[in-house]
């Protein structure tokens, strides 16, 4: 597995990710997930503002992710 790859330890992690959550839709998809990035980083892109029909996939994809760690819990 790549260091760039997001795990079901890193989603379940509570240390702080590397780095700051993202401000907008067009900043995820151009850095990527937070490296060891937990629950708290996916709930933070949940409150991100409407990315637009241009990322509306981005947002459609994390925020999927998101229910199904909320399913499992």
């Amino acid at each position: 597995m790549g260091n760039d790859e997001i795990t079901f330890e890193d989603l379940l992690s509570e240390e702080p990710a590397c780095g700051a959550p993202p401000k907008s839709f067009g900043q995820l998809l151009a850095d990527g997930f937070p490296h060891r990035g937990g629950l708290a980083e996916l709930a933070a892109i949940e409150q991100l503002g409407d990315p637009g029909p241009k990322l509306a996939a981005v947002r459609h994809e994390y925020l999927q992710i998101l229910e199904m760690q909320r399913r499992g819990a």
